[in-house]
């Protein structure tokens, strides 16, 4: 994609290489325009140049809605369009709160924390609180639930992993 603009609403592309007499055109809002906070998205880009995007629907009248922030980070693109929902993976808990656990999954791009696991997808009994299921440096193995490259994150279940009590 290239640059073309950018609006209240975010960044005006058009689609490069597109075998068409008018090359399509198309948004990426300013939600969409990185996983870091900016002020403008002409913070990041400047018309003509050119960029990666995922497409995310379309909405309006057919106008293509495209994410940048999905494409931000290539080896975390990659990661995550590797993982399907039922695939079993492997990591560290990195961290437990009220909310669920974050999990370093083996292989994702350093630096990085991709997975979590959802207080309803811990175990098949009522708990309190996570930290009775898992602690932050256990190992555990789960289930893909999702893997999303706009969020960054996979987000996971133990539940498949266990036997209903």
């Amino acid at each position: 994609m290239r640059v073309i603009g950018f609006d209240a609403a975010g960044v005006l592309v058009e689609l490069v290489g597109v075998a068409q007499e008018h090359a399509e055109c198309g948004r990426i809002s300013r939600h969409e325009v990185s996983m870091r906070h900016v002020a403008n998205p002409s913070e990041l880009f400047e018309v003509g140049q050119e960029i990666d995007a995922e497409e995310i629907g379309r909405w309006g009248g057919g106008e293509l809605h495209l994410s940048a922030r999905a494409c931000e980070i290539p080896a975390l693109r990659s990661f995550l369009l590797a993982k399907e929902p039922g695939q079993v993976v492997a990591g560290t808990v990195a961290g437990v709160h009220d909310f669920g656990a974050f999990v370093h999954l083996d292989g994702e791009p350093d630096g990085l924390c991709t997975g979590f696991v959802r207080v309803p997808d811990l175990t098949w009994s009522r708990i309190d609180h996570p930290s009775e299921v898992v602690e932050a440096g256990q190992r555990i193995t789960a289930e893909v639930i999702t893997a999303e490259t706009r969020s960054g994150q996979v987000t996971l279940s133990l539940k498949g992993r266990l036997v209903s009590d």
